[in-house]
């Protein structure tokens, strides 16, 4: 029986470490980001060599976000519409009722779409078949920046009464953060370990919040941030919309210039890798590599026992 336990645990290990061994390897990430002020997506490859993505059917563009499929979704201020973007660049309009002014964008787990419709104080959700709803209405006022976490709550920036709200799955609203550093908090975005990033519109600076609250400076110096995305190494992205530059910011907090331009009024960001993949990518399944350690933790005991135990003829 033993003997057959082993195999089958042999087995299982062997197919986990395949199925990591085989995972996408990531050659290089493409930053995606809204031309507010001359209505363009711009593409920018890990150098920040830029090139135009779109440039038609968009009115003062400003939240972007990719759905699992690589398609490119945008938040159209001006006439109050949701642009659905293939990889290749073709548009057509996602949505057209039930905006007001709606400005960041977010997809959940589901495949469902959430924008901020700020002149509204209110959260839309999207069906990916294109029916909408108001999912949140508590809590909101003057809604931008959207993002989920890990346990899919939504978080909202609050931009005119600087507050940041969390607001549950079941739709259930609370406030995560409210103190005075936050000045006309723009984006959001999770690093991969569930610290909450915001762009400070007023003050130039990125906060950083731990999942408990806890609340430091990340970076400072910025002209008037706006959107915020991570690449696959964790060096996180910020647009400013007052000089139309990006800033790269490392894990440490060191800052760099990344792109300057093919940029006219920068606002949100997105990522990609370079087959068109939506970043952040899924981490390894837990249950593969939960696999491994239990297998090998198994074998090895099992190792042991059959070392130490006396022979009997």
């Amino acid at each position: 029986m033993a003997s057959i336990l082993d195999w089958v645990l042999w087995r299982r290990l062997t197919f986990a470490l395949v199925c990591l061994l085989t995972q996408k390897t990531v050659v290089a990430d493409v930053l995606y980001a809204a031309n507010l002020n001359n209505n363009t997506i711009e593409r920018f490859s890990s150098s920040g060599s830029p090139s135009v993505f779109a440039n038609s059917g968009m009115s003062n563009p400003h939240g972007i976000a990719f759905d699992a499929a690589g398609y490119l979704y945008v938040s159209n201020v001006a006439n109050n519409t949701i642009g659905k973007f293939t990889p290749g660049g073709a548009g057509s309009v996602f949505a057209n009722s039930g905006l007001s002014s709606p400005r960041g964008l977010a997809f959940d787990g589901s495949g469902n779409l959430y924008v901020a419709n700020s002149g509204a104080n209110n959260i839309v959700r999207f069906t990916p078949g294109g029916v909408g709803s108001v999912f949140a209405t508590s809590g909101v006022s003057d809604p931008v920046g959207l993002a989920f976490d890990s346990m899919g709550n939504l978080f909202v920036t609050n931009t005119s009464i600087n507050t940041i709200e969390k607001i549950t799955p079941s739709a259930v609203a609370s406030v995560f953060a409210n103190d005075g550093d936050l000045q006309n908090p723009i984006a959001l975005a999770f690093d991969s370990i569930g610290n909450l990033y915001v762009s400070n519109q007023i003050g130039g600076r990125i906060l950083k919040f731990t999942p408990s609250g806890a609340e430091s400076i990340f970076a400072s110096g910025l002209n008037v941030p706006q959107g915020l995305a991570f690449d696959s190494s964790g060096n996180l992205y910020a647009s400013n919309f007052a000089n139309s530059t990006i800033t790269k910011i490392t894990p440490g907090g060191a800052n760099s210039v990344f792109a300057n331009t093919g940029l006219a009024g920068p606002e949100k960001l997105a990522f990609t890798d370079d087959s068109g993949v939506p970043l952040p990518l899924p981490i390894p399944e837990p249950s593969a590599l939960s696999l491994i350690i239990v297998s090998v933790v198994v074998l090895l005991l099992r190792s042991r026992r059959a070392v130490s135990r006396p022979f009997v003829s």
